[in-house]
């Protein structure tokens, strides 16, 4: 795929993996929509204002998600590629875990992924795609939901979060085979430790051993085709699924 001119639906990209990943594609020239909350602590200059549009939201706010797709139709006049990024996480011991904190990972991690794939795929879906003779697409689409080593082999005190990212690993090789005559590709990138705020508060005086620039990377790489799993890759310690 040639990224020029398509269009990338970011969502938690306020900082952290999802901001250096609107940095990513917007430097190879793509259009950008952010959708998070906390958009308030991007500097204005950041961006180029003609290729990114901002939006302030949760995802788990359906009509707020609604809009900012309609937003992005509007704007750029197409959404070829969506990352599912938005996340959180907390460190305790599994009977310490209150219900509350169980339903706020679920709610964001799992469920607001389902709200925006599917505001997304309203956009997104135009039925039957255009191929070349060779059989390749045209008009190549694809949806990256981000996963975690912990949806792979779970992390103690973590057990929440690590079910919901084993969730995502899960959803994403379903919906896969659900979109595959659409021409949309459904991968999920499942990253190791990462130095990203979130990561520093969890594992305190611990060092990641990549940056949110090398996610980015991975996911650009991901999105353009350049990047193609098997069955399951593993490259260093960023592990990718797909059907």
């Amino acid at each position: 795929m040639d990224i020029k001119k398509k269009t990338v639906f970011i969502t938690g990209a306020a900082s952290g993996i999802g901001l250096e990943t609107a940095k990513k594609f917007i430097q190879e020239g793509a259009n950008v929509t952010i959708y998070s909350r906390g958009t308030d602590k991007i500097p204005e200059d950041a961006f180029p204002a003609d290729r990114v549009l901002i939006c302030e939201g949760d995802v788990c706010d359906r009509d707020a998600v609604g809009r900012s797709v309609n937003a992005t139709m509007k704007k750029f006049g197409s959404l070829d590629v969506l990352i599912n990024n938005a996340g959180v996480a907390q460190r305790k011991r599994f009977e310490d875990m209150l219900e509350e904190e169980w339903n706020k990972m679920l709610n964001v991690n799992l469920c607001g992924m389902f709200i925006v794939t599917q505001e997304a795929l309203k956009a997104m879906d135009t039925g039957a795609p255009e191929r070349h003779h060779d059989g390749c697409i045209v008009n190549r689409k694809c949806i990256i939901n981000i996963s975690s080593g912990a949806g792979l082999f779970g992390i103690p005190e973590l057990s929440i979060y690590s079910a919901t990212k084993g969730a995502v690993i899960a959803f994403t090789q379903a919906l896969s085979g659900e979109l595959v005559q659409s021409g949309i590709e459904v991968i999920a990138v499942t990253p190791g430790s990462v130095g990203t705020d979130m990561f520093k508060d969890l594992f305190k005086g611990k060092e990641a051993h990549h940056t949110p620039a090398d996610v980015a990377e991975v996911l650009y790489k991901t999105a353009i085709g350049e990047m193609k799993p098997d069955s399951r890759l593993i490259v260093d310690t960023f592990y990718h699924e797909r059907v």
